[in-house]
């Protein structure tokens, strides 16, 4: 009995270890958003961004075996305070992408506004999810004059829509941290 336990301690100790001295560091496979444009058009103020979505390669795999992939890009525009910002309005926008072997296709859909894309190309699909353009952050007479308003966003990978045998080594393997930070710019009023 002794040295049964003896085992699977060594097992588990092992696995611990190979988990923390894998090679693959978190941020290479981040994803990030190195563009972002925000301009008023009339008195709406909209938001060009360009997004970077790196997968891993045992994401990758994921969905070459049809496993779909969802991030959220959220959004908020936030009054700076002193100690804390106050969230003025936020928008989550969703995506889901599948590969579909059969048809050798990608898709990508969209929850909110709702629509679903082909692509011939793992590339042309994260193209399509990288681009935002002319979303309406908020109309320019909700804000006050002479006070400092912030654009947060953030890219999330939503790990709990991953099937259920995959979802406790999404959180240990740093190949499924495909999410970004809070990202920060100052909105012009």
């Amino acid at each position: 009995m002794p040295s049964c336990l003896k085992h699977k301690r060594l097992g588990i100790i092992t696995l611990l270890f190979s988990l923390s001295s894998q090679q693959v560091c978190s941020a290479e496979f981040a994803a990030s958003i190195p563009h972002v444009n925000i301009t008023l058009q009339g008195s709406n103020h909209e938001l060009n961004a360009d997004i970077v979505y790196r997968l891993s390669p045992i994401a990758k795999e994921a969905l070459e075996n049809g496993i779909p992939l969802n991030w959220s890009v959220h959004i908020k525009i936030q009054q700076a305070g002193i100690f804390y910002d106050t969230t003025i309005t936020e928008s989550i926008l969703s995506y889901q992408m599948q590969n579909h072997a059969l048809l050798n296709l990608y898709s990508v859909e969209q929850a909110e506004p709702s629509s679903k894309n082909m692509f011939s190309s793992l590339t042309a699909a994260l193209n399509y999810m990288s681009t935002l353009r002319n979303f309406h952050l908020i109309d320019q007479r909700l804000l006050q004059s002479g006070i400092k308003y912030l654009v947060a966003i953030r890219i999330q990978f939503n790990r709990e829509t991953l099937p259920t045998p995959l979802r406790p080594m999404s959180y240990f393997n740093p190949q499924w941290a495909l999410s970004s930070p809070w990202t920060l710019w100052q909105l012009q009023n």
